[in-house]
């Protein structure tokens, strides 16, 4: 049986243009993850076991520069909620099955990753 997952989100500049959209996507699973990084420490955190992911959300505790991930040699920080909603949008990831967080913060850092994939090949 399919999942579905709403999604929507609103943007608005103040005293200004707002942007916004909402839509519903169909899945066959979705996994959500807590995780938990050291301060000072690097952790690798595998995300899907198999198919094609059309939604990733990674969502620090506490945004900041000096926590982040890295995609194909590069580090992304973490300075804010980043929300990848479509097959397209999360392929900008490379088709990483894993990603490995770096939190160079005087504190530990909890991150939530909600993931929507299908399931079969």
């Amino acid at each position: 049986m399919a999942e579905k997952i709403d999604w929507n989100f609103v943007v608005q500049a103040l005293n200004g243009p707002s942007v916004s959209g909402a839509g519903t996507l169909k899945l066959e699973a979705y996994d959500k993850i807590a995780v938990t990084i050291a301060a000072g420490a690097t952790q690798q955190v595998n995300l899907a076991p198999s198919g094609t992911v059309s939604l990733l959300i990674i969502n620090p505790a506490v945004p900041d520069v000096d926590l982040s991930y890295e995609v194909g040699g590069n580090a992304v920080a973490l300075d804010g909620p980043q929300v990848l909603i479509g097959a397209g949008a999360v392929s900008l990831l490379g088709g990483a099955a894993n990603l490995s967080f770096t939190n160079n913060t005087a504190t530990d850092a909890t991150i939530e990753i909600l993931l929507g994939r299908d399931a079969t090949p």
